[in-house]
């Protein structure tokens, strides 16, 4: 047996904990080094693999129209929720031993969460790229011109990046607090409905849920995404494209004049009373009217079937009742009498000049004041003047077209010289209710039947399909403004940082979770 010294002085090993700083490193490594070994790249394909379904789902929407451009943004956040999630939901619980064991021997929890923050940020930012790259791929056309840089792709994967990144702190903190890769595998899906459903993005919220939807991270991210898009400056389609589908759907049925007349006492109209349903006309805005009226129906080119007289024709004019409001008009002004002096001294002149047997016999005639000619005036004369009598009496044959008679009756220099003559007043909607509905005939026909059918696309022909579908966009554009969207570089920011905020909370909080490492039971 060998013996022993006691008297030998013992040898005390000394222990040598690293600082904070000089740890990080070396966990950042252990990380990287899980990247190859635990084959922790697999979500790196995994991502290529959900960035290639996504878009082939929005390729044709995002950036084209509101809806199109939502659905993208909700598309593109949960893709990079579902990357963040998955990148660290497991990475501390399947190592929970091994943390427990090194916390006792010296390890820094904060240098531990810092070196796991790089590398996730790291991961995350290899995801956004790869994410981007495929969504190129698929053909989707981002905007040349960002809105916060230059390049709009730049603009966008800086809000998936911090979308990613958020998501990966929260599943840190999911694995801090789970003890097992069973555990945290149960609440991951739980924590993404939570996510995806009070993001208030594509399904309305009760109003008493809403405020849950400050929880989310995905609130955040789709009101960046949707902001630098430009949501609110972007049309409304789905209401126009169900309409358009809808053309050929017959729509009618059989009324009575009662009914319709019923209508006119409904509040809608009672609250559009003042609203003009007919603007008053000149004579030079009702010629333009009828003259592109003669471009499409040749009105100039129609024929007058029935034979009459010129006197006939300016006599039906004559009693017309829009005539009678241009009958006074002047054409000639009235030739007012010279002042008393100027008469004087021109019938002293006239008095000089003329024999003496015709100044005794009356002298010269005196001046009166000659009247106005106006266009009524006008008109009798040709009617009674003699030496137009043959021409006036003279039959227009069947072959004579209205343009003809037009041109016979010098129709444009009258419309000329009379265009900025009023032709009728306005008609208010409360005009016309009142008219209808104190209609003594129109009383007794109440039980008269009228049965109608027509499609959507005949009344779209009658208003103009442009007209409609300019005037369905604006107003379904208008209607879905949400200034939760706004594009403004605040509103960008402020989610921008709420991302990040969201991130560090998280982070923070598992590393306080893990603090308490020392306190489990296992």
């Amino acid at each position: 047996m060998a013996e022993v010294n006691l008297n030998e002085p013992k040898v005390f090993r000394k222990l040598r904990h690293r600082g904070r700083m000089s740890q990080i490193p070396i966990y950042f490594g252990k990380q990287l080094r899980f990247f190859v070994n635990q084959s922790d790249w697999k979500v790196i394909p995994m991502a290529a693999v959900i960035a290639f379904l996504v878009g082939m789902v929005i390729r044709k929407r995002l950036f084209l129209t509101m809806e199109g451009t939502l659905i993208g943004a909700f598309a593109l956040a949960c893709v990079a929720i579902w990357n963040g999630c998955f990148n660290s939901i497991q990475s501390i619980c399947r190592e929970r031993p091994i943390v427990k064991r090194e916390h006792r021997s010296g390890m820094h929890i904060t240098s531990y969460i810092i070196a796991h923050m790089m590398y996730q940020l790291l991961l995350c930012l290899i995801q956004t790229g790869i994410t981007l790259y495929v969504l190129k791929m698929m053909e989707i056309q981002f905007p040349d011109t960002g809105f916060m840089t230059p390049w709009m792709i730049l603009d966008i994967g800086i809000s998936m990046l911090l979308i990613t990144y958020a998501s990966d702190m929260m599943s840190l903190f999911i694995s801090s607090v789970c003890h097992t890769t069973t555990g945290a595998m149960t609440v991951m899906p739980f924590v993404l409905i939570f996510q995806l459903v009070f993001s208030g993005g594509i399904i309305p919220l009760p109003d008493a849920v809403k405020p849950l939807s400050n929880f989310t991270i995905s609130t955040y991210g789709i009101q960046a995404l949707a902001a630098q898009s430009g949501y609110n400056e972007l049309p409304m389609a789905t209401a126009w494209n169900i309409l358009y589908n809808m053309r050929n759907n017959e729509i009618g049925g059989t009324v009575t004049l009662g009914q319709v007349m019923d209508l006119l006492n409904s509040p809608a109209v009672e609250k559009r009373r003042d609203m003009e349903i007919m603007k008053s006309f000149t004579v030079g805005e009702a010629a333009d009217i009828l003259s592109k009226a003669d471009d499409t129906l040749h009105l100039r080119d129609r024929e007058v079937t029935h034979s009459f007289t010129l006197r006939e024709l300016l006599t039906g004019l004559k009693e017309s009742d829009a005539f009678q409001q241009l009958r006074d008009y002047e054409l000639v002004p009235a030739a007012q009498p010279a002042p008393a002096e100027e008469a004087a001294s021109t019938a002293e002149a006239a008095a000089a000049e003329t024999p003496a047997e015709e100044v005794t016999a009356g002298g010269p005639a005196e001046e009166t004041a000659k009247p106005a000619v106006t266009v009524g005036s006008l008109l009798d004369m040709l009617l009674e003047n003699e030496d137009t009598k043959a021409v006036l009496d003279k039959e227009l044959g069947a072959t004579m077209t209205l343009g003809q008679v037009l041109d016979a009756l010098h129709a444009e220099d009258v419309i000329a010289s009379l265009s900025d003559k009023q032709l009728n007043q306005p008609v208010t909607l409360g005009q016309a209710a009142d008219f209808l509905k104190n209609n003594e005939a129109l009383q007794n026909e109440r039980d008269r039947e009228f049965t109608f059918t027509t499609t959507i696309g005949d009344l779209f022909d009658l208003v103009g399909e442009e007209n409609v579908k300019q005037v369905v966009l604006e107003k379904t554009a208008a209607a879905s403004y949400n200034a939760e969207y706004e594009r403004t570089v605040e509103n960008v920011v402020d989610n921008w940082v709420a991302l990040a905020l969201f991130a560090l909370l998280f982070a923070l909080l598992a590393t306080i979770s893990l603090e308490f490492i020392d306190k489990d039971r296992r």
